[in-house]
This record gives structure tokens, sequence and C-alpha cells, in this order.
């Protein structure tokens, strides 16, 4: 049930569609309003289609007959325009459906289409339901509806043939969805990307809790360009449109295929800022895990004040001023975890660990939040951290003092929330996010760890300039990292 500028947005982004027989496919069809759209714009072409055919699939019985009263609707509009019209409603599962179309199960003759339009559903894939079994017979490896209906549709478009799509964005990073862009950036050609600065104005009557983008491709190779746009208000009238090469899109050395969206020069320029840092995390020998202690799984053994036999118990809630905070009793979180044969394997060795909290709130200024837990402050041999945390350590231990401190600083700086956000379309920060950021040297966090007092981070802007000072001057020659 896409709402009409969206749709009339995404009908807009297509090819010139005459003169030929057009093979509409809309998986997931709701109650018309993109097929809608699709045949609107048609219909208004200076060279119209000689036919269109639309395959609309719907599985809710509710939206059933609204959507073939949309179709009579486009069949009206179609024969006024002098445009021979026919639609299908098929009221099956697509995954099913299209799996065992691929396959040869249901048709003769393999069907295809030239053009896909879709606002598929979002809904986690169960590792065990028959979705996921009849999508690894096609070789499709995919964690959520959206993707299985995308990789479908791909798989359904003849060569040259045109996708337009909307999703949430959490497809262009992590290994969950790596094998999901594979297919994407192997099998199509991006054309167009457009987001969206404020979700909040655009799905308001969505309760939407990730970034949105719409996408437009064609099942070709891959272009030497990319259009890139962005809107604000509910028109979705760009703000502006930029061509930009697809390399500054997915880094041809990326092994992770990870898509960046810089609608912004500054954008561009951040990318091009941060790929100039040489380091990963593993050539700095650091690594970064999700915090081991899952609440409900040891709350038998978990405190809301410290007690005897007990070690601290760190959450989110208690980071203050770039350290930990220990302990809040006054707190809505526990701040103790019994030390224990039971709870060893879930404690780490007392050090100094850099932490970042996994979840912000959906509109909150920045994505990471990084905060140093400081064992001077702390007489204990074990530390348990949350689920809600990851952790930044060597081997399981602590990591030197003024390095954490300089990781502290780098990852709270503006540039890497910048560079995040780029990737990065929801309010979730995982580890394998962080270990795809690009790191300065050693010797450098070390150096901007020396600028850090033991007791509260500085002012942001005053944590900008020493990233840009430490970090950037002498690779880019200038300042440009944002305040």
């Amino acid at each position: 049930m896409t709402s009409a500028p969206i749709a009339e947005f995404m009908a807009s982004l297509f090819s010139p569609l005459g003169p030929r027989e057009i093979r509409l496919l809309d998986p997931g069809a709701g109650v018309g309003s993109l097929t809608a759209a699709f045949v609107q714009r048609a219909c208004r072409e200076p060279v119209r289609p000689q036919r269109i055919v639309v395959t609309a699939f719907e599985v809710d019985p509710l939206l059933q007959t609204p959507l073939r009263a949309t179709l009579n609707d486009c069949a009206d509009a179609a024969r006024a325009a002098g445009v021979p019209f026919s639609a299908t409603v098929i009221p099956l599962d697509f995954i099913e459906h299209a799996s065992q179309a691929l396959e040869g199960g249901l048709f003769s003759q393999p069907i295809s289409f030239t053009h896909v339009i879709t606002n598929p559903p979002y809904k986690k894939i169960s590792s065990q339901s028959i979705h996921r079994r009849l999508l690894s017979n096609l070789g499709v490896e995919v964690t959520n509806l959206y993707a299985a209906f995308v990789a479908l549709s791909i798989m359904l478009l003849e060569p040259n043939g045109e996708l337009a799509a909307i999703t949430p964005r959490s497809f262009c990073n992590g290994p969950y969805f790596l094998p999901f862009r594979r297919l994407l950036l192997s099998e199509m050609g991006l054309r167009r990307i457009h987001t969206f600065d404020a979700r909040d104005i655009a799905f308001k009557d969505d309760g939407v809790l990730q970034e949105n983008i719409i996408y437009w491709a064609t099942k070709s190779q891959q272009p030497a360009t990319v259009e890139l746009s962005s809107s604000h208000g509910i028109d979705l009238q760009p703000d502006a449109i930029r061509s930009i090469s697809f390399a500054e899109i997915v880094d041809a050395q990326d092994a992770n295929l990870v898509i960046q969206i810089p609608t912004t020069q500054e954008d561009t320029a951040i990318a091009r800022q941060m790929r100039s840092l040489g380091s990963s995390l593993a050539d700095l020998g650091i690594s970064v895990s999700t915090g081991p202690v899952v609440e409900f799984r040891l709350k038998p053994y978990i405190h809301r004040t410290a007690v005897l036999g007990t070690v601290p118990l760190i959450y989110p809630a208690h980071f203050q001023r770039g350290y930990v905070s220990w302990p809040r009793p006054n707190g809505k979180k526990p701040n103790a975890l019994e030390d224990k044969p039971a709870t060893r394997k879930w404690l780490m060795p007392q050090g100094c660990y850099t932490l970042t909290r996994r979840f912000s709130s959906k509109e909150e200024r920045r994505r990471i939040y990084a905060a140093v837990y400081d064992p001077a402050r702390v007489d204990t041999e074990h530390v348990g951290f949350e689920n809600h945390l990851n952790v930044f350590h060597e081997n399981g231990r602590g990591l030197p003092p003024l390095l954490a401190r300089g990781l502290c600083l780098y990852l709270n700086s503006t540039v890497i929330d910048r560079y995040f956000r780029l990737f990065n379309g929801h309010t979730q920060v995982n580890a394998s996010d962080l270990r795809a950021l690009p790191y300065p040297s050693r010797a450098t966090l070390i150096a901007l760890g020396e600028q850090a007092s033991e007791d509260a981070l500085p002012p942001q802007e005053t944590i900008d300039q020493w990233v840009d000072a430490v970090v950037f001057s002498e690779l880019t020659g200038a300042n440009m990292s944002p305040a």
C-alpha cells in the first residue's frame, strides 16, 4: 500500500516505455498502487507501449478485491489511451510460486518480465522455513523477505529488463546480506539510488524503524556512473541529482561488497578521506565482539547492586562523557553479576576496554557512541559486558590505556559518524560494521589517546579537531573533517 507520491516517483524512474510489449511484475502488489502509477505513466508517454501485460501477486485475501478494482481502473485508463491491457492476479505466495516457476515445475515455457516494480514485505525468514529451502534450491541465500522478493524478481527479469524497488537499506552492508549483494551487483546495473533525508516525513504513517531507499537497476553490466538523489518532503522532488563513479559506490577491492551512498560532494570527500587510512582492526591486532552477557540467560545471577561475590556488569546506561561510570545504583539497569563457575565463561578479565553501544534510538544525533572501561576506577578481577555492547579487545583481554582512549576518540568523531551512515541505514551498530571501518595506525591511535584526560572526553568540537589534527592532517594536507 505504497503512498501515491512514492509510487509515482518509482514509476518515473524507468526508461521510455514504448513502442513495445511491456510485461510488468508486481510481487506483493497490495492494493495495486505501484502498478497503477506505472500504467498511468505509460499512458502519458509520447510513444506508448504496444501492449501492457501485468502479473500481480497478492496472498492477502483482504487486499485481493481492492487490487482487482485497481487493475480494472488501469484497464479503463489504458483503453482510453489506446493501449491494449491485460492483468492477472495470482492469489498465491510469491516466493513459492516464483521458485517453482524458475525450476520449471509450473510452466512448460520459462516466464520473464520486462519490468518489475515492488515494495516487498519486510520480515525475517526462518532458517527452517519452506521459503528458505525453496530459495536455497535456487542458490538464493537471503535472510529477509524483502531480499527474497527482489532476488526472485531479478531472476525473472529478461536481459536488459528494469527493476524499481523500495526497501530498507540494511542490505548495503553486513555479512547476512552479502550473498544478496553478490546477486544484485553481478546481475543488475545500478542506475539510480534515492535516499530520504527525513524518513519520518515520507513514511510518517508506516512507523518506519529503518532507513528506506529507492533504487532503479537494469539487468545488464554495471554502468560507469550511478545517479544519486535525495529528498526531504513528501513530494519526493529531489533536492539534487548527482552522477558519481560506480567505484565510489562499491570499492572493487572490497570482498564484502559494501554499498556506500554518498549523496553529497562532502560525503564523497569523507569516503575518500577515510579510504586514505591504511589499517584494519586485524592489522592493529585488535578484535571486536558483541558483549557476551545475555541478561535473560543469566538472570538468576544478576543483581541490582554489587554484593559479595559479584563483579561489575556493564550496560550502555553506564556510559558517561566517554567513560564507564559504575555503579549506577539508582539507574534502571542492574549493576552486578555473580562470579562463579556457571558465569565465568561469560566474563572478561579486568582490563582497559573500548566499548560502543549496539543500538541507538531512531533519530539520535549520532550512530556510534563509544566509551572507555577504565580498570583503575573499579577494583575487581573480572568484568561482565552486556549484549547491547560491542567490546574492543586484544585476544580476549584489555587494551593498553592510551590505545583504548585513542580508539574511543576516533569512534566518537563526526567524520566516523558521517562515514558510517554512508553504508549503514539502521540504528544498529554490529561488530561486523565496526570491523568494516578503516582505522589509522596503532601509533596514531596512541598519539590521539595522549590528548584525552582520564576523567571525561572533551566536547564534540574538540574531539573533531583532535582527530583531524592527529589522524588526517598528515595524510590529506588539509582540514577535511566536517565540524
